[in-house]
């Protein structure tokens, strides 16, 4: 009994602490009086809470208040510059990282492709491309944020799987914790993508939107009446082995005619190289294969042979989305990938094939867009750690430890 008493009160004081931090990220000065009438906090607690976010360099005093005929009182921001935290997304073959203040900004980034000798360890790889990147001197690093196309345990920072190494039960949030001594939050990109999306992107004023990822698998992230749908399962909104040919292609999981095996990149890219080789030489200027981006281009232009392979996929598309449309009835259907290069194509073909498997009142305030981050892959990631200062679990590490200063 003493435990969940303590368990309660250690929560109620991390959510109390994440409340003020919320208050003053929203609107950026106040004063203890403020943030007792907004947060609804008794004077005594804001006292208390703002002294140690002062004394922890995480807020600092900036003037007084002119207004009414009262006692001037001191207003107080978040020290924006006292933290850094690294950002990063692990894709096929690279790693994309960029280090941020707690405002947002980016101070620095870099692409770091992994040569085949590094993929032979990956996770030792990947710690030496973070130190390599990070600043040797006046650094205080808040935590690492990384998300990656797999599925990610929430808490643990786990990777069961993660598909284009074929990593499974890949310890890789434990490890970074320990070689860099720092909060690491983990997540499945999906996740991540589709609560950046809701907090600054295309959802953000959509009570019920779904993303959907078309990558080296089919993820899907969910947001209905506002809340994000998650679950400790780390197979929550994997679509990839939906069978959509129950006689088609052996998937890695044992299946057959796995939505992966039809859809996904490197599906779409075999798809173009069968159907050249084909039609042989009758088509000079067509090269022998084409990654995803090269085929949307293609398409682009006008060549029918790429324009077919994207029809086609959109129906498959729209095959695996029709039962969750049906289901969830969003708003937004917002699609993220390289295949998005070709949205003027693809979006209509998509809409047309979603039009003759749903009812036409699910189609009614539909919109169908493309994410508005995956041309900056850091970015979404770093919602994890404006998330967790919000609700206060990173916000009582950084108290509690002041953060990993070189």
């Amino acid at each position: 009994m003493n435990e969940i008493v303590k368990g309660s009160i250690d929560l109620i004081r991390q959510l109390n602490y994440g409340l003020v931090y919320a208050s003053l990220e929203e609107h950026k000065e106040l004063s203890r009086t403020d943030l007792s009438r907004l947060t609804g906090l008794s004077p005594a607690s804001i006292t208390k809470i703002t002294r140690e976010l002062l004394v922890g360099g995480l807020v600092v005093t900036c003037g007084e208040s002119s207004v009414g005929r009262g006692r001037r009182q001191i207003l107080l921001r978040i020290n924006e510059r006292r933290f850094q935290f690294l950002s990063m997304r692990l894709g096929r073959g690279y790693v994309d990282m960029a280090l941020f203040d707690l405002a947002g900004r980016s101070l620095a980034r870099h692409r770091h492709q992994f040569s085949e000798a590094e993929r032979g360890d990956l996770l030792a790889s990947l710690i030496k491309a973070i130190e390599s990147f990070l600043p040797k001197r006046a650094l205080r690093l808040a935590c690492i944020a990384l998300c990656l196309p797999g599925q990610v345990e929430r808490h643990s920072g786990m990777v069961r799987h993660f598909p284009f190494y074929d990593l499974r039960n890949w310890p890789l949030g434990p490890t970074l914790q320990q070689a860099f001594a720092v909060p690491v939050l983990v997540s499945g990109d999906v996740r991540t993508w589709i609560q950046a999306e809701r907090e600054w992107g295309a959802a953000k004023n959509c009570a019920d939107a779904v993303l959907v990822f078309v990558h080296n698998d089919i993820g899907v992230g969910m947001v209905v009446n506002g809340q994000l749908m998650e679950s400790e399962s780390a197979m929550l909104g994997d679509l990839s082995h939906l069978q959509l040919e129950p006689y088609g292609q052996r998937c890695y999981c044992g299946g057959f005619g796995c939505a992966c095996t039809l859809v996904t990149n490197q599906a779409l890219e075999a798809q173009y190289r069968e159907l050249r080789g084909r039609i042989g030489g009758t088509d000079s200027d067509l090269p022998e294969s084409v990654t995803i981006r090269e085929l949307c281009e293609l398409a682009l232009a006008g060549n029918s042979l790429c324009q077919d392979i994207l029809h086609q996929a959109a129906g498959r598309l729209a095959r695996v989305l029709s039962n969750l449309i049906c289901l969830l009835n969003p708003g937004k259907l917002l699609l993220g990938g390289e295949i998005t290069r070709a949205d003027r194509l693809l979006f209509p073909m998509l809409h047309q094939a979603l039009a003759s498997q749903l009812p036409a009142d699910y189609l009614v305030r539909l919109q169908i867009e493309s994410t508005h981050f995956y041309e900056d892959p850091t970015k979404p990631t770093s919602v994890q750690v404006h998330k967790a200062l919000r609700d206060g679990s990173l916000l009582l590490d950084l108290l509690r430890g002041g953060g990993n200063e070189s």
